[in-house]
């Protein structure tokens, strides 16, 4: 193995610094602008406070509109559909073609801004309480009106039968539920109310536990949620709120309640209300949420190969499948601090954010060889314009893809915002055990690839349950999860993770502790050991890709990570311990394989059969860490690499992680090589340049940005043990400002110009003897 030359912090000055007014100014040159209004619904920009978000178009000749979200709008079936759009038209039109235009997503407020013709627009969803504002200044008087613009609601997403044969817990297809519009004390009130409908017995009773419809809230039955719409400035006329004026704020507060009672929704909407607004304040106290929030991280890069005048020019229109800026760092750049932007606007709710669109779901454009699953609402310019409701992948929580949305978080420091996926599978772990024990019959917990929030997995396999077969009985007969139990082992790692980094002990003790005993206890339970003793997994897959294995590396390294870390970490009673310490001595190593007669890591012991493209064998280098540069053994990483089972699959799109094992390599030109394709894929189907693109996943595509933002932060810093990794994987031609954070509730903060560094600091200052330098 390769001996790593690592160099003590000591020999370099450390300077204090903190992110000055000015620095923060850095992150306006990633803002998205437009110059013109939209033409039609796809050309639509985000805000959002993390529980409720907007795409907000201006049409070109027309009004402003603001199509609207929510983190719980769940319908019976488990969709999340949109909470309703509301239109502001203004008179004289400021949107005529030809005025003077300008709309930008301003990400350090959270806002954004439009100033056409001299009316001046903020929009913005309150970072404290769920209410958006539309506040409109101009010049001159004008009139302004504002309503609510409703759509012919679908019953599910037509994606959700895809690959799934078992009809009998699909649910009953009727007249689809539609929005009721109630008009009260001069404001304008409308909801999607679900009712009785839920598949949620359904799905207890096929799993064969019906005791659990008792025990475990219903997360469908009669929810319902919607909208209500004032302004202190406008009255209610002709079902129109309108007025004239200089000055507006048109305030749009949302609402997500399960309740059987109708009359209950609109009295809890109408007391949200009726809460005090000084919008000025309010105003104020949001972008103080949004300063704090970018003080906690940032990653800001630049070319120091281009002339200043060619640095940071990006371009912010979409409809393009590959973005053509000069300047990749740019590029690279802005796709990180846009998708921690947009992870902010929407995961701060009850739900975990969906990869396959989040809350940003829109109308897109399509032919007909995109529109897939999709419903057709309209048609446009020649284009299939999809429906507002519809989503590619439905209402799955893939794992595969969810995972990466979470990754980039734990160096970013935003713990927050991983709460609600961390409590999405935790809630569940009743259900799970139940249907283990109901199933299997023993204990534990297991988790596939889609756990949807009744704690079923109707998307997993044709009929939505694994196969129980014996060792050596897997014949291939299954289908994609049907022997796929990792994404319990990394939703216990991302735990671990969070765990180290934050020093939050509680969470450690009563979370992290009752989860990972249940999900290694299915593995214990499940298994048989060898005639050496040791846990054999068969029947097994390799992720997606080998649908026939023994002992997969990415369970073996799964196994071995998360025991070896919640022994270290002194996590569990004395009983965990006890068994934590046996379970452990009965791991086998992740099984080596030489290839021309070098080392690299195997996908398993046996495998055959290769259906999907993941790389298993990399799993033991990311998400579980045992190989890599940090552990001195980056050329079997590399050789792993250059040898690996699928290369930059999909064009280095959606859930590959490529970027991220060339990062644990110490290969900066392959991890850079790779971003850079990656952040320049674009949509043809939206304006907004920044959503990824459609296929193999959906249009937003989240899992997209995450697995190259994770990547992009092991280039910077990785850590083992006590040790900290400074510029492991760092390409000379990128200078880079930025602050991450790494375990032991320790942030890093690093300025490189020209490969030298002119600011280093770090906190609590004890940890600098543990920084160490990897400029290549």
């Amino acid at each position: 193995m390769k001996k790593t030359k690592w160099f003590l912090i000591g020999l370099i000055v450390c300077v204090t610094s903190t992110m000055a007014f000015s620095q923060l100014q850095k992150l306006t040159n990633y803002n998205v602008i437009w110059e013109s209004p939209s033409k039609d619904a796809t050309g639509q920009m985000p805000l959002g406070n993390g529980d409720i978000a907007a795409g907000v178009y201006a049409i070109e000749d027309g009004d402003l509109y603001l199509l609207l979200a929510k983190n719980d709008a769940f319908t019976h079936h488990g969709d999340i559909f949109k909470t309703g759009r509301v239109r502001v038209s203004i008179k004289p039109n400021p949107f005529v073609k030809g005025n003077s235009f300008k709309q930008e997503m301003d990400m350090k407020t959270g806002s954004i801004q439009i100033d056409a013709d001299n009316v001046k627009i903020k929009i913005w969803a309150d970072a404290n309480r769920p209410v958006y504002h539309v506040e409109i200044n101009s010049p001159n008087e004008i009139e302004v009106k504002a309503e609510p613009e409703f759509w012919k609601r679908l019953d599910k997403c037509g994606f959700n039968d895809f690959y799934v044969s078992n009809e009998n817990i699909q649910g009953e297809t009727i007249n689809p539920t539609q929005d009721v519009r109630v008009d009260k004390n001069g404001k304008i009130i409308w909801y999607y109310a679900v009712g009785d409908r839920s598949v949620f017995e359904s799905d207890m009773k096929y799993y064969d536990v019906e005791d659990m419809i008792e025990k475990y809230p219903d997360p469908y039955i009669h929810n319902t949620f919607g909208n209500l719409l004032e302004s202190p400035d406008l009255t209610l006329e002709n079902k129109i709120l309108s007025g004239k004026g200089k000055q507006f704020d048109i305030r749009i507060h949302s609402l997500t309640k399960q309740t059987p009672k109708i009359s209950n929704w609109i009295n809890t909407i109408e007391e949200q209300t009726a809460r005090p607004v000084n919008t000025e304040q309010d105003w104020e106290n949001h972008t103080k949420w949004w300063a704090d929030f970018w003080q906690r991280s940032w990653i800001f890069i630049s070319d120091n190969t281009l002339p200043s005048n060619k640095k940071g020019i990006l371009n912010s229109e979409g409809y393009i499948d590959k973005r053509t800026e000069e300047d990749d760092a740019a590029v690279v750049a802005q796709s990180y601090n846009v998708f921690r932007y947009l992870m902010a606007c929407q995961s701060r709710g009850k739900n975990q954010t969906k990869f396959n669109g989040g809350l940003f779901t829109q109308p897109l454009r399509c032919t007909k060889d995109n529109i897939w699953e999709k419903t057709v609402a309209s048609e446009s310019n020649g284009f299939l314009i999809s429906h507002e409701d519809d989503r590619d992948w439905g209402r799955r929580y893939t794992f595969q893809n969810q995972r990466l949305l979470y990754w980039p978080m734990v160096m970013s420091g935003d713990y927050d915002l991983m709460k609600p996926f961390f409590n999405y599978y935790t809630n569940l772990l009743p259900v799970r055990k139940a249907i283990t024990n109901a199933w299997f019959e023993h204990e534990g917990a297991y988790y596939r690839e889609n756990i949807e929030p009744t704690g079923a997995e109707r998307d997993c396999g044709l009929d939505g349950k694994p196969l129980k077969v014996g060792p050596g009985g897997n014949k291939g007969q299954g289908f994609y999860h049907s022997f796929y139990f990792t994404s319990g082992l990394e939703i216990v790692a991302m735990m671990i993770e969070y765990v180290n980094n934050s020093g939050d002990e509680k969470y450690r003790d009563n979370e992290l502790t009752p989860f990972a005993r249940e999900v290694l206890l299915f593995f214990d339970k499940h298994y048989q050991r060898d005639k050496s003793g040791k846990i054999k997994l068969d029947p097994a897959m390799v992720l997606e890709t080998f649908w026939i294995a023994v002992n997969p590396a990415p369970d073996i390294a799964g196994l071995q990570f998360c025991l070896d870390k919640l022994i270290k970490m002194n996590a569990g009673t004395d009983a965990d311990k006890k068994e934590w310490q046996r379970f452990r001595a009965e791991i086998p190593p992740v099984h080596l394989h030489k290839i021309k007669r070098k080392m690299a890591i195997a996908p398993a012991q046996e495998y055959k059969m290769k259906k999907n493209a993941e790389n298993g064998e990399l799993y033991p280098v990311f998400p579980f860490r045992l190989f890599g540069l940090a552990q001195g053994t980056e050329d079997i990483v590399e050789w792993t690499m250059e040898n690996r089972t699928n290369k930059n699959r999909f064009d280095y799109k959606c859930w590959t992680q490529d970027q991220i094992h060339w990062a644990y390599a110490g290969n900066a030109k392959e991890a850079q090589e790779g971003l850079i394709h990656r952040f320049r894929h674009a949509s043809t189907q939206c304006r907004f340049p920044v959503y990824g693109s459609q296929s193999p996943d959906s249009c937003p595509d989240f899992d997209h940005f995450g697995s190259g933002s994770t990547a992009l932060q092991r280039m910077l810093v990785q850590y083992v043990d006590n040790k900290i990794l400074l510029f492991p994987a760092w390409p000379k031609d990128w200078d880079v400002d930025f602050k991450l954070h790494v375990p032991g509730n320790t942030w890093v903060e690093a300025k490189l110009k020209n490969g030298n560094i002119e600011v280093l600091n770090v906190s609590p200052a004890s940890r600098k003897k543990d920084v160490v330098l990897m400029i290549k």
